[in-house]
């Protein structure tokens, strides 16, 4: 039976052209493996939606949201979910059509061709660079904005503070600068209600500049209707303005942008805004280093599964489909665990943040290019 299924499937494959061109075959692996990619990034999406909405649903129905909130909720959810599962589902495809290949004694036929099976998975390595940049693009600039929404969203439904609407307060230029304000409007740039006191190296007071609001123009921030009471030889001088900027009031945006927001909602602009501002008041930023790093290498991740995977192709004689699932769940689940760890170490201040998150990924990385290369063929 497995003779007459690989006769038919080769068939049609004209293997004339060479082993350095089986384009046919790899058209026919790539189409498989994306197939399957895709079909396993929808399942796995769907399940962990599942589990975060049973997690969620009983404090949603406490405050008696309506079925369209909660609709609403799952969809901001789903493109960070389809980000998380899609390295697992490739990692999946190609192991389970790799191992598929073997227990029909395709891949042998494969290799009588004299194609080496890192010849044969060169397009899946294509594929893993396109995923790569992809997961980067829609993480930046899809996920997480969807995810803010999503938290404004349940902070709505669950009738929770939202820390836009606190009176927070921030220090900049390593406490030089006191900024207290109400809100920060994003969407508009403007800060409303805002004092700043500037202070010298001793800590004295030097001026104090109030405003209804200011707004960030041209690498300053321009102080509207503004009230300024500077102190010269001891006396303290009071001004008004209808329109006020200094050089010295440069704090980037990012800076005021929910400062007790978690560091997954800010896209990558506003995290490094955000942890230069961190830098600058002499606050730590290891939260904010580590998941910069974890958001960086983690997109790396596609690549680093081809790998792998080509590990697990014919290694096994028996059980073929079990033991490679097997083998390919276990290595995805020791990388996730070794991130996890590596962040913690991090946020403890063990290691810094780039040294920890990158050793894991050049350690695994190292892992499958030797897997690539030694896999059986």
């Amino acid at each position: 039976m497995n003779e007459e299924l690989v006769k038919s499937r080769f068939a049609s494959l004209d293997l004339s052209q060479g082993p350095g061109k089986p384009f046919l075959l790899w058209k026919e692996l790539t189409s498989k493996v994306l197939l399957w990619t895709a079909g396993g990034t929808l399942f796995l999406s769907l399940v962990i939606s599942l589990a975060e909405l049973f997690s969620m649903l009983w404090k949603f129905l406490a405050r008696n949201a309506s079925f369209i909130d909660i609709l609403k909720w799952i969809g901001f959810g789903i493109p960070k979910h389809i980000v998380d599962a899609a390295p697992v589902a490739f990692l999946f495809a190609i192991v389970f059509i790799l191992s598929e290949w073997h227990a029909n004694n395709e891949l042998e036929a494969v290799f009588s061709a004299g194609i080496s099976l890192q010849r044969f998975v060169l397009p899946l390595l294509l594929v893993s660079v396109l995923l790569c940049a992809t997961e980067y693009f829609v993480t930046d600039q899809i996920a997480i904005p969807f995810l803010r929404e999503r938290s404004t969203l349940q902070s709505g439904i669950l009738r929770e503070s939202d820390s836009r609407y606190a009176v927070p307060a921030l220090m900049a230029d390593k406490g030089k600068k006191v900024y207290t304000y109400r809100f920060y409007d994003e969407k508009k740039g403007r800060i409303y209600d805002i004092s700043v006191i500037e202070r010298d190296d001793s800590g004295a007071l030097l001026r104090k500049i109030s405003a209804k609001y200011a707004s960030f123009e041209n690498e300053l921030w321009v102080f509207s209707d503004a009230i300024i009471y500077k102190k010269s030889r001891d006396v303290w001088e009071f001004a008004e303005a209808p329109r006020f900027s200094d050089p010295a009031f440069d704090e980037p945006p990012a800076s005021f942008m929910r400062p007790t927001m978690d560091v997954r909602f800010m896209n990558n602009a506003e995290l490094n805004g955000h942890i230069a501002f961190l830098k600058s008041a002499g606050l730590p930023a290891e939260d904010a280093e580590v998941e910069q790093q974890r958001r960086i290498s983690f997109a790396f991740t596609p690549l680093v599964v081809v790998g792998l995977a080509a590990a697990f192709a014919g290694r096994f004689r028996k059980s073929i489909f079990l033991l490679s699932l097997l083998s390919s769940l276990s290595s995805a689940t020791l990388y996730y665990v070794a991130q996890m760890l590596a962040s913690l170490a991090a946020k403890a201040r063990m290691s810094s943040a780039g040294l920890a998150i990158w050793s894991v990924m050049l350690l695994f990385a190292a892992a499958s290019t030797v897997s690539y290369f030694k896999a059986r063929t």
